[in-house]
């Protein structure tokens, strides 16, 4: 920026160069249009002292930055500039007459030449527009002079200016927070950051810790494991910079840190290093397995044969570990993986533990796992839609196996099953089943199924299930399952297979058996007329027995047409039960009659008729019977038997004319349930169409379509003709309609208004002692539950809604009265109606039909309002029973995670502070909303205080503001005896109230008792006097008077008042004022007031000191008592 005779200048300091930064700055963003030639504004000249420290000093103003070169040649000094110039300087002579002779504008106004009066020395310096030209005497020694103060001040005030400019044109990047989470497992620590997709993360290692570095506007936020417990860490920090984010992670002596990353996210694992002698045993080569022999299991003698080599250790798996559930062990295990009803069962050959990790991929364990023999056995129920597979995957931290529930599956080997005769000929079969492991037999569900392990890495199983005679081999995703049909069945290991057998060989088809005539032709009546009442005439026991000898004394290949013959006539004499025994003989010793239309038929039809109604569905929705309009007859029969009333109708609309062709009772019987599935869908006009009156009618068909023809009334608006048709119905008919006329007649006398609310509930209740059973039942107590909800009894209604639940589940009315009783219990608690009940009353209906009580939104609506009555019962309990019920059963997400925080509330007001960090812990997730996220912080950090965790108390609230914080952190001063702390901060809550000019409130009260007592017992004399200075005026008119003046006076802790003052700080009162505060910030998440019944005789405390007139003093109140 500036010379000295020519020469370029040095030495000029640090602020030199920070000027001549900001210049080239300044001129850097000053720059214009090199076109546009620049223009002196002005030239000034000044002689500056006299003598050897005088000096001359030209000014040059342009209206933009110019770059000018100087030098001397003889005693003329040349000035150029490169631009053309107007004239104007030539007055500098007579400016500075001691320095200049001269001054002559170049003929082209691109420079001047300035004629000396002696030879000097000068310096050039520019700032800004300006040039500022000194002439030195050539014995000048030291630095040059500097720049006039205001205009170094104003280049300083343009550089900032023009930074400020420059940053507003690139604001500084919005950064983005990434959530770090904290998990401890038995065997390590973890802490978890997961990262978006575009985030580009470097891990690398500082000396023992380790260094997560993600570039970009991003920050870390650790308020997740602020105020938790981490084993192995010593030190946890999070940094920022101006290109990445940093956490930095340092591990306590004896610990180690390894890092994984798996689907965006960076695990960081903190364990205890291994001893050396593990670690040696860790490199060596892996060799054949040792450990105990099983028991020798006998078999039949062979040949002998040569001695195998030894098997080959197993290639380690190369798979990396994904999102499913992993299992790691030290060393792989032999495992197995089948699947048999929906549910995969796992086994792990191994002797040590099986850590089963947290649900993933809707693969949850049913239970905890259970040791059978070798085996260590987990169930999981397979998520609808999904497969699932085992594989053998590499951890961070060795191998492991990985069961994992997706669209796909991974590749793998099949085991086909070969026969393999023994040398005396007896049939076996074998499996090429690589490394094979132990046999183990377990009882599943009622079955024996044995499980060989297989120790293969790669999945090798039976993808699909084959029948034999004797057993199935169920499928399998790895390793060996074979279900056993013979009690004798052997399933034997071999050196790289498994063997399959019995003691006198497994049965075996030696040939195709020739297929039996077609016993019917395909499409007509199963039930013909003729063949029916000729069963039916003559001596029927006669035939029956006939027909039975026939089937006895029939060869193989006809016995099973005399069977058939033996059933059509059981079933035609009304012995259903018998018929259906003989038909499913004849099918299950014959397979090829099993397959015929007419024996399915006839199973169906068999089952309809004895109530076996969904079994019936089944038998007749096989692919056989799937377009067969006579099953789609029974079909609707067996929906209209089950209560699937629109089913029935819809089949009975398209097939019911096939009813024609059966014999007369059991066409009857059919018309009859179509009359009452017509009227069930509520189409009046063919229901009495279908009911019309016949000739020759059972009593128990008669009356049931005179029930119909009654509810046809009903429905039509025929109220009196339908009320003496119950009546009637009531008086002569069999049993069971008679029952159903007396519920329906009651509950229409009552709609109609002809029966008082009280009779109708009398006739019911008597009339349940009566009946038991069926549909009437189920109408029975659904009836009753009306009745009592309308009168308001609601203990009464809420039970029969329970017996209607437990007895009949999938009847149709049960759903509907589910939903009325929700209703009715929902609103007892969200409206007015519930006000009338008294409190006890109140929770203990809750308790007692809690399953009742809504989901979402209003469920917790309900809890939030019967836990805040119980608290306010002081039923501390309770309330947290409820809550955590809540918890455990009906809430999910972030709102489980709300309920939780008022449990904890509720257990720290029980004085429970461990059951509010354990319910806080249980119920931690990432991501919770901010509020949220603060509100559970304040809980757990006021119960770390309490367990008298201070440091970790008051890390959890870092970086926090507010009333309800400050006041938080003051009583964690107190609760941890740093006085002096605990002082100001109490002395801070009551901000400017000493200025106020009004009364001090019991709070502020409070507060400076506190305040006084911590400044008392740290010995804070300075303190003290400002407090007193303060609040002496206030607290003189205030009833705490003598209490302030005693804690202000000389040597207070030695005053026999001191102690008392003391001993009344308890912990339950500064609780009360931390939720005071707690609920003005967060009133959906709090509870009210505990409440405290009034002891007989109670009154209000005399004040430290002495009495103070009758007026009740405020109390100090504090976590805990101070020593006097």
């Amino acid at each position: 920026m500036g010379s000295v005779g020519g020469r370029p200048r040095v030495g000029r300091g640090r602020g030199a160069r920070l000027l001549a930064a900001s210049l080239a700055l300044l001129a850097l963003l000053a720059a214009v249009d090199p076109a546009l030639a620049a223009r002196l504004i002005g030239a000034k000249g000044s002689e500056i002292g006299s003598g050897a420290g005088g000096y001359g000093r030209i000014v040059l103003t342009f209206d933009k930055p110019v770059a000018l070169k100087a030098k001397l040649a003889g005693g003329v000094l040349l000035v150029g500039y490169g631009e053309r110039i107007a004239p104007g300087p030539e007055h500098l002579a007579d400016e500075m007459p001691a320095f200049v002779a001269s001054v002559r504008r170049d003929p082209d106004g691109t420079g001047l030449r300035l004629a000396l009066q002696r030879p000097f020395r000068f310096n050039v310096q520019t700032a800004g527009e300006r040039v500022f030209l000194d002439l030195l005497p050539e014995g000048w020694s030291g630095l040059p002079p500097p720049l006039p103060p205001e205009v170094v001040a104003e280049l300083a005030r343009r550089a900032r200016a023009a930074e400020e400019a420059l940053k507003a044109r690139i604001p500084e990047p919005v950064r983005r927070p990434l959530s770090l989470e904290l998990a401890r497992l038995p065997t390590l620590t973890r802490l978890s950051l997961r990262l978006p997709a575009e985030a580009v993360s470097v891990v690398t290692a500082e000396g023992p810790a380790t260094r997560v570095r993600v570039i970009g506007a991003w920050t870390i936020d650790p308020s997740a494991t602020r105020g938790r417990p981490r084993p192995g860490i010593a030190k946890l920090a999070t940094e920022i910079d101006a290109t990445s984010a940093n956490l930095l992670v340092t591990p306590e002596d004896g610990y180690t840190i390894g890092t994984e990353r798996e689907d965006g996210a960076i695990f960081v694992d903190v364990v205890r290093r291994k001893p050396l002698e593990s670690a040696a045993v860790a490199v060596d080569v892996p060799g054949p397995a040792t450990g105990t022999p099983l028991p020798a299991v006998p078999v039949p003698p062979r040949p002998a044969a040569p001695v195998a080599a030894p098997r080959p250790p197993e290639a380690p798996p190369t798979r990396r570990a994904g999102g499913g559930l992993i299992f790691p062990f030290q060393s792989l295990p032999p495992a197995v993986l089948f699947e048999r009803g929906g549910i995969a069962t796992l086994a792990f050959e191994t002797a040590e533990p099986v850590i089963v990790p947290p649900a993933s991929q809707g693969l949850a364990p049913m239970g905890p796992p259970a040791r059978t023999g070798p085996l260590t056995v987990l169930r999981f129920p397979v998520p609808s839609g999904r497969l699932v597979d085992l594989n053998a995957v590499i951890t961070g931290n060795g191998v492991a196996w990985e069961l994992s529930a997706g669209d796909t599956l991974s590749p793998s080997d099949t085991i086909d099953p070969v026969r393999k005769p023994d040398p005396s000929g007896r049939i076996a079969v074998a499996l090429a089943l690589p490394r094979p492991g132990s046999a183990t037999w377990l009882t599943l569900d009622g079955e024996r199924i044995a499980v060989v392990t297989s120790a293969a890495a790669h999945p090798v199983g039976n993808p699909k299930s084959r029948r034999f005679v004797d057993f199935e081999i169920l499928p399998s995703r790895h390793g060996l399952a074979v279900l056993a049909g013979a009690d004798d069945l052997a399933v034997r290991p071999e050196l790289e297979g498994v063997s399959i057998g019995r003691e006198g060989g497994l049965a075996a088809s030696m040939a195709a058996r020739k297929p039996d005539v077609v016993l019917a032709d395909a499409g007509a009546l199963t039930i013909t007329m003729e063949a029916w009442e000729r069963a039916r005439s003559g001596n029927v026991r006669e035939t029956l027995r006939r027909l039975f000898d026939a089937a006895v004394a029939a060869t193989p290949s006809e016995r099973g047409p005399a069977r058939l013959a033996l059933a059509r006539a059981d079933f035609a004499n009304g012995l259903d039960y018998e018929g259906l025994t003989a038909l499913e003989i004849a099918a299950a010793d014959d397979p090829l009659l099993a397959a015929q239309r007419d024996t399915a038929l006839l199973r169906g039809m068999a089952l309809v008729r004895i109530g076996r109604n969904t079994e019936a569905l089944k038998a007749l929705s096989v692919p056989l019977l799937i377009d067969d309009p006579e099953a789609a007859l029974w079909r609707a029969m067996a929906a209209a038997g089950t209560g699937d009333w629109k089913t029935a109708e819809s089949g009975f609309l398209k097939v019911l004319p096939l009813a024609n062709g059966y014999p007369a009772d059991v066409a009857q019987l059919i018309r009859a349930s179509a009359a009452e599935s017509a009227i069930e869908n509520g189409d009046a006009e063919t229901a009495a169409a279908r009911a019309e009156a016949e000739r020759d009618l059972s009593p128990w068909i008669r009356d049931r379509l005179a029930l119909v023809r009654a509810r046809v009334a009903e429905a039509t608006g025929q109220t009196e003709a339908a009320l003496d048709a119950y009546a009637r119905l009531d008086e002569s008919a069999v049993r069971p309609v008679s029952a159903e006329a007396v519920l329906r007649g009651t509950l229409l006398a009552r709609a109609a208004g002809k029966l008082a609310p009280d009779a109708a509930v009398e006739r019911l209740e008597r009339f349940a002692l009566t009946w038991h059973g069926g549909p009437v039942e189920d109408g029975i107590t659904a009836g009753l539950a009306r009745l009592y909800l309308a009168a308001g009894r609601w203990r009464d209604a809420f039970t029969a809604v329970r017996r209607a639940n437990a007895f009949a589940p999938n009847a149709p009315g049960t759903a509907a009265l589910a939903r009325e009783a929700q209703a009715a219990f929902e609103s007892l608690y969200l409206t007015d109606k519930g006000d009338k009940l008294p409190g006890i009353e109140a929770v203990a209906l809750f308790f007692d039909f809690r399953e009742l009580s809504p989901i979402g939104r209003r469920g917790d609506e309900v809890v939030r309002r019967l836990a805040d009555r119980l608290v306010s019962l002081d039923l501390l309990d309770s309330a947290a029973d409820l809550l955590q019920y809540q918890i455990d059963n009906r809430l999910t997400g972030p709102a489980r995670s709300s309920v939780a925080a008022r449990l904890a509330t509720v257990r720290l007001m029980d004085d429970k502070p461990m059951e509010a960090l354990k319910v806080l812990d249980a119920t931690e997730l990432p991501e919770l909303p901010g509020e949220l996220k603060r509100a559970r912080a304040l809980i757990r950090a006021r119960a770390l205080s309490d367990l008298t965790r201070t440091d970790f108390a008051l890390e959890t609230i870092e970086g926090e503001s507010g009333p309800d914080i400050e006041r938080l952190r003051a009583d964690i001063y107190w609760g941890a005896r740093r006085w002096r702390e605990a002082g100001e901060a109490h002395e801070a809550l009551l901000g400017e109230a000493w200025q106020s000019g009004q009364p001090l409130d019991d709070q502020a009260r409070a507060d400076v008792v506190r305040a006084a007592i911590a400044y008392d017992l740290a010995h804070e004399a300075i303190g003290l006097e400002r407090l007193k200075a303060k609040f002496s005026q206030g607290m003189a008119a205030s009833p705490d008077a003598r209490t302030f003046a005693l804690l202000t006076g000389t040597d207070p802790t030695r005053a026999p008042g001191f102690r008392d003052i003391a001993a009344r700080a308890t912990k339950a009162q500064t609780l009360s004022a931390f939720l005071a505060e707690y609920r003005k910030r967060y009133p959906d998440a709090a509870t009210p007031d505990r409440g405290r019944p009034e002891a007989p005789g109670a009154g209000a405390e005399a004040p430290a000191g002495g009495p103070q007139g009758g007026q009740q003093q405020s109390s100090a109140e504090t976590p805990g008592a101070p020593p006097g």
